[in-house]
């Protein structure tokens, strides 16, 4: 007997042993039945009283708590038998009948374990059983688009020939083609253009193809905060050696007509049966009443509008940039490639080469398993990534990462590198450099300005074509020195000699790959700190969108708080400055009376802004911070390379317009050290990194004290100040002409 007589011969002795079934089953024989055109489809209305039990089932979670689960094992009927059958990595489903049938040989394919109802990682063990049963379709319910357990997870089936959506789709194949939307490897996805909006066809040989193509149009539909998946409903079947998948998008589980209490009412519900074209009306008068024009009333409000389907398809058909990422540089670096299951494994410098799995590379190359359009699946691990370099929060931690992993040679380490689409990049950047749940116009201004300045890197970095930079402090190349030179009065040295050094640290020192991962560049953590559906769809809806001053790209910099005013470009980089980069005050219309925008205390705002352990400092619009000259002194001679002997004095020499110190002067017993700019000067004079450059110095006693204003560099958007211009309802819009005036929008 074949896998399909299997299942048959199991429903008819379930049926000889199961009163209940057997009646229900029996009665299915005698249903109503009449045909409608629905959008061009033909589908049945069946007239099933049994199914009241379904169709009238209360889904909230109060009422799901108060009853017993009738899919666990040890609530089933004591008549109620089971198949057994396991999918994937050791998920266990038990075949049941159904007592309620919709259809001839109805049945459950519950997971043994009670667990919420999911498509994520279970659509693979759908196909294995459209494969295993091929007389078969299996179909899923969506938690919220009609399951009636949607807290024990499921799959339904019937014998095929019997869902009318899936049958129009078999005879459809060749109108299918003019439909076509996207591929993944062997696998095609169309759009069906009957019946109702936001259905979709997969067509694959290969299960594993037709999984990353399913969950890849998964990732492209609406999802609503807090829930797991977007609504749908799914068929799956196996015939002529290829798997079919039919999806159909939901907006919601019921119509109006559902709640009204007037004629209008109708107790129907509509699941996958209904939705594959099997109405089911439990009702006799609704039976009699249902027409054409009232069946389309109901699925138009269940299903998703055309606007919401064509940016399913936009979403599926547009491109991202790719973008190589360093995230770090080591000896020896532990990684494991998620897609192939060979667990963790190790690259390792030796004789100038990467040694890997017993053999010598130049390089190593893992590939995604599928490129994203919207946001990419987990690819694979990087162990014991240090973030927060030389600053205080600095600590290590394994990170996933989407996209693919490059490992070259640097010198005398390897250096891993994520190669990745600008706007999954992106996706990290917005959670790891703030809070995910920021307020929305804050993510999208902050969205923009990331993609700019990434993108601006891109293009200069590759015109450019890196050369050689001094090592750094960040373990990847990433100092460039523009003055670093030793003087005395006569030129030559001296134990008085004064040491003068102005470095910068900007994107052209990576010259192996377009940005770094740390706050050197943008912070990015890949897939660590990717989190919130909200970064999600602020991405989504400025997708592309980049900032353009005169027809050129904007290098739209930013910082935590620029302390109410400002900086130039100049003041912390290159001797040149940009229109849209301007030293103005953070106040409405930049009016130097006006209380600064980023001159909060505001918990609320503050914890939207900040990560945890940006959180770990608190004094950032004004701050002091207190050495002992003994120690400072130290910590100089320390930080320089160069011992300074006792501190007499530190004088700031030029400042940027919001008070920042461009070229500070420091003056030992030993020597003289003139120091610039910005980021070396906050990097000397700390342990870490000082707030910013903004500050005085007050000498007293023993003791020397700064007393300074803001955090980062100032230049560009303010982060905290953006913050409360959102908070005050202005758009991003707003929010990008007041930090980059004279700028605007353009699609990249």
């Amino acid at each position: 007997m074949d896998n399909n007589g299997t299942l048959h011969k199991f429903v008819g002795d379930q049926l000889s042993r199961w009163p209940l079934a057997c009646a229900n089953f029996r009665a299915l024989k005698n249903v109503k039945v009449r045909e409608l055109d629905a959008g061009g489809l033909t589908v049945k209305l069946q007239f099933n009283p049994a199914r009241i039990i379904s169709s009238a089932a209360k889904l909230d979670k109060a009422d799901i708590a108060k009853r017993k689960c009738f899919l666990c094992r040890e609530n089933r009927p004591a008549e109620q038998d089971m198949l057994k059958f396991e999918g994937r990595k050791g998920k266990k489903y038990h075949i049941l009948v159904n007592p309620y049938p919709i259809f001839p040989d109805h049945l459950v394919i519950a997971a043994v374990r009670h667990t919420d109802q999911s498509i994520w990682r279970r659509y693979i063990d759908m196909l294995d059983l459209a494969r295993k049963y091929d007389g078969f379709t299996f179909f899923y319910n969506g938690p919220k688009s009609g399951a009636s357990a949607p807290d024990h997870h499921h799959f339904q089936a019937a014998p095929k020939g019997l869902i009318p959506l899936c049958e129009d789709v078999d005879i459809s194949l060749d109108r299918l083609e003019e439909n076509y939307v996207t591929s993944v490897q062997d696998a095609r996805l169309y759009h069906y253009d009957k019946f109702t909006t936001g259905v979709f066809v997969i067509r694959s040989e290969t299960a594993k193809s037709a999984a990353k193509l399913f969950y890849r149009l998964l990732d492209c539909a609406e999802m609503k905060e807090g829930e797991a998946e977007p609504q749908f409903n799914l068929f799956t079947y196996h015939t002529d050696g290829e798997f079919r998948s039919v999806v159909v998008f939901r907006s919601r589980h019921r119509s109006h007509h559902y709640f009204s209490e007037g004629p209008d009412h109708l107790t129907m519900s509509p699941g996958c049966a209904d939705m594959g074209g099997v109405f089911i009306v439990p009702v006799e008068d609704e039976y009699g009443k249902m027409t054409p024009e009232l069946l389309g009333e109901m699925i138009t409000e269940v299903s998703i509008t055309e606007d919401e389907q064509n940016a399913i398809i936009r979403r599926l058909t547009r491109t991202q940039p790719l973008l190589q990422v360093g995230i770090m540089s080591a000896r020896e670096i532990g990684f494991e490639v998620l897609s192939d299951g060979a667990g963790p494994r190790k690259a390792v410098m030796r004789e100038g080469k990467i040694e890997y799995d017993g053999a010598l590379y130049d390089e190593l190359y893992f590939e995604a398993p599928t490129l994203s359009t919207r946001f990419a699946e987990p690819s694979f691990v990087l162990q014991g990534v240090t973030i927060g370099v030389d600053f205080h929060w600095e600590r290590k931690e394994d990170q996933k990462f989407a996209g693919a992993l490059k490992i070259i040679v640097d010198k005398d380490k390897l250096t891993a590198i994520n190669v990745i689409g600008v706007e999954d990049y992106l996706l990290s950047v917005i959670s790891s450099e703030m809070s995910a749940s920021a307020s929305e116009e804050f993510l999208k201004a902050h969205a923009v300005i990331s993609r700019s300045w990434v993108m601006a890197q891109i293009a200069s970095g590759r015109s450019e074509h890196h050369v050689a930079a001094p090592e750094g402090i960040y373990g990847v190349p990433a100092l460039m020195s523009h003055l670093d030179s030793m003087l005395c009065g006569d030129g030559t040295e001296s134990d008085s000699a004064v040491h003068e050094y102005v470095r910068w640290y900007d994107h052209e020192d990576h010259r192996l790959f377009d940005v770094c991962a740390d706050d050197h560049c943008q912070r990015y953590q890949g897939l660590t700190r990717a989190t919130g559906e909200t970064v999600r769809k602020v991405i989504d809806q400025t997708w592309g969108q980049t900032l353009y001053h005169d027809g050129e790209l904007c290098d739209a910099r930013f910082s935590k708080c620029c302390g109410g005013v400002m900086e130039s470009f100049s003041t912390c980089w290159d001797d040149k400055d940009m229109p849209y980069l301007q030293p103005l005050p953070d106040t409405p219309d930049h009016d130097a009376e006006g209380e600064c925008f980023c001159n909060t205390t505001d918990k609320a705002i503050l914890s939207q802004v900040l990560n945890n352990y940006d959180q770990e400092t608190t004094d950032f619009y004004r701050w002091t911070e207190t050495y002992a000259r003994e120690h400072l002194a130290g910590l100089i001679s320390r930080r320089s390379g160069k011992d300074i002997g006792e501190l007499i004095s530190i004088e700031p020499l030029e400042r940027g317009v919001s008070g920042r110190i461009m070229k500070l002067r420091i003056v030992g017993s030993a020597m003289t050290l003139v120091v610039g700019k910005e980021l070396e000067i906050r990097r000397i004079l700390s342990e870490s990194h000082l707030k910013s450059s903004a500050f005085d110095v007050r000498f007293e006693g023993d003791s020397v004290v700064l007393e300074g204003k803001g955090w980062g560099h100032g230049v560009g958007l303010c982060q905290i100040g953006a913050a409360v211009m959102a908070s005050k309802g202005y758009s991003y819009t707003e929010i990008l002409e007041h930090y980059y005036p004279g700028t605007y929008l353009s699609m990249q």
